[in-house]
């Protein structure tokens, strides 16, 4: 590039050297009267050859300047052609303009990678995973292993930037689906309840609606998820996310059973029904309304909190 540049520069120089000469030849002589009248007029009638210009004993300094500007003309005309030979015909240049012009194409994929991440943390990651990814977490136990344990450890540590931490479960989530597994040691109550505080700390609404939303399905059921989950519906001032909760606390009621979690599905059907009979909050009651939609599924929840 600095090759162009330079050739760009030495054009400009001898287009002004033009100029200059073109100053010198086409200058018209100061207008004169009297005796010397008729010598002028000679004078100017030989100014359009060098050579009769080289004849005139005034004109010498003029000669001498023209014909050194003259010089200097082919001076760099000799060297933008040099430069030229070297720009186009030397492989490296050509080479790293296309280094150049790569680099800037990566660092521009790199910030649109960055901003993706920072609207949308939860799934952020998925850009950047390679592309024998799922692949390899279906064949190599001891990589998905390993890998579930780092994002774990991702999601509980509490030192770390929030979005480096959603992005953590968004992705420990995927590798479930990935490996078809309803269970996994890595996704634990700790770990659902770690981005449940997030949801419910002092951070930006995207943060914690996004966190809410990955956890809002997960297939870990506690009955202090449960809680959590009511508390936020009958506490929360943001309504799409006292919705999301609502919905998580239905998930919940349908994956307990009572083999697994005895108890908890009698628990979490009263729960349920302390919402839909809510007299003092339409909101909720609307909320509920919505969720469990028909006679038979409520008929159902009243039968299970009845046991």
């Amino acid at each position: 590039m600095s090759q162009i540049k330079t050739t760009l520069s030495l054009t400009f120089s001898v287009c002004a050297l033009g100029i200059a000469i073109y100053s010198q030849i086409a200058q018209p002589p100061a207008l004169a009267t009297g005796p010397d009248y008729a010598e002028s007029s000679a004078l100017q009638s030989t100014q359009n050859g060098s050579h009769a210009v080289s004849q005139m004993g005034e004109s010498g300094p003029k000669q001498a300047e023209i014909q050194q500007l003259t010089e200097q003309i082919h001076y760099l005309q000799e060297r933008i052609l040099e430069l030229e030979n070297r720009a186009y015909s030397t492989p490296m240049s050509s080479q790293s303009f296309e280094e150049s012009v790569l680099a800037i194409l990566e660092e521009k994929e790199q910030q649109e990678r960055a901003a993706h991440r920072e609207s949308n943390p939860v799934y952020g990651f998925y850009e950047d995973l390679p592309d024998d990814y799922e692949m390899r977490l279906k064949t190599d136990p001891e990589y998905a292993d390993k890998l579930s344990r780092q994002l774990q450890q991702t999601v509980l540590n509490e030192s770390l930037p929030v979005i480096d931490r959603l992005s953590a479960m968004g992705q420990l989530q995927m590798n479930m689906y990935v490996l078809n597994r309803t269970q996994m040691d890595t996704m634990s109550y700790d770990t659902v309840d770690a981005v449940i505080k997030i949801s419910r700390g002092q951070y930006e609404d995207k943060l914690r609606v996004q966190a809410l939303d990955v956890v809002a399905q997960t297939p870990v059921v506690d009955a202090r998820i449960a809680r959590s989950l009511l508390d936020i519906v009958e506490k929360e001032s943001n309504d799409y996310m006292r919705a999301t909760a609502a919905e998580g606390l239905m998930s919940q009621y349908y994956q307990a059973n009572d083999e697994q979690y005895p108890g908890l599905k009698r628990q979490l059907a009263n729960d349920i029904l302390k919402l839909y009979n809510n007299d003092v909050d339409n909101q909720v009651y609307n909320l509920m309304q919505r969720m469990i939609g028909d006679e038979e599924l409520l008929e159902q929840i009243r039968k299970d909190a009845n046991k």
